[in-house]
């Protein structure tokens, strides 16, 4: 009985620590997704963006050499991810970003 109480709570645990974690851009798009009314469209092109921009900063963290490339790579992926966004929803996104500076 102590063998299968133990059983099961390994598996219990396993299943909890098999689980997908949430990345930065996950939750960045997340919360884009909740503030701006993406559609599902934005949605999945926007994430390969950000994933992209997260790959950068991990690397300018790793080879700060490579820090200025990567900077202006992550500049041109966010002007990309502008061009996805409707003039309704840029707007809105910037009028947050100003807001969330002040």
């Amino acid at each position: 009985m102590k063998k299968l109480f133990i059983v099961a709570l390994l598996a219990l645990g396993m299943s909890g620590f098999a689980q997908v974690q949430r990345t930065k851009a996950n939750k960045k798009m997340e919360q884009m997704a909740k503030d701006l009314t993406l559609n599902d469209e934005q949605k999945t092109s926007i994430l390969v963006l950000l994933k992209e921009q997260e790959v950068l900063v991990n690397d300018s963290k790793a080879n700060p050499s490579n820090a200025k490339d990567n900077k202006k790579k992550r500049d041109e992926l966010g002007k990309k991810i502008n061009e996805i966004l409707t003039p309704e929803q840029l707007e809105l996104k910037r009028a947050l970003q100003a807001a969330k500076k002040q």
